[in-house]
């Protein structure tokens, strides 16, 4: 019999330039993460043409990142990659909290509060 090996439900916190990069990296490796930003217009790039025009141009994303600018979006991620700047940290996170209050979260960002 095959062996079944579940992947956990992948998140990254941050469109930006770095986010996007470690989005890219996961899905090289899992079936699907999920990519959250908080520029509409980054998440409809990504989604509709597969690059981040504004943070990573010309770099085409695989088609396994999906992104979405909805925190409710992370209910169901076991992982969240956290890259959003240091400042903004605290206010995203506690929306987070009332989506998603079991994920690991990693903590990806750069610079401190």
């Amino acid at each position: 019999m095959a062996d079944l090996k579940l992947q956990p439900q992948v998140a990254v916190l941050g469109g930006g330039a770095w986010g996007t990069a470690l989005a890219c990296v996961l899905a090289q490796q899992h079936a699907s993460v999920t990519l959250w930003a908080n520029e509409v217009e980054t998440v409809s790039a990504i989604n509709q043409s597969r690059e981040n025009h504004q943070f990573l141009p010309e770099i085409r994303l695989p088609a396994a990142i999906r992104a979405t600018d909805n925190l409710a979006d992370l209910a169901n991620a076991d992982i969240i990659l956290m890259v959003v700047p240091a400042q903004f940290a605290r206010p995203v996170l506690a929306q987070l909290a009332q989506h998603n209050k079991n994920a690991v979260l990693v903590l990806c960002a750069k610079g401190i509060e």
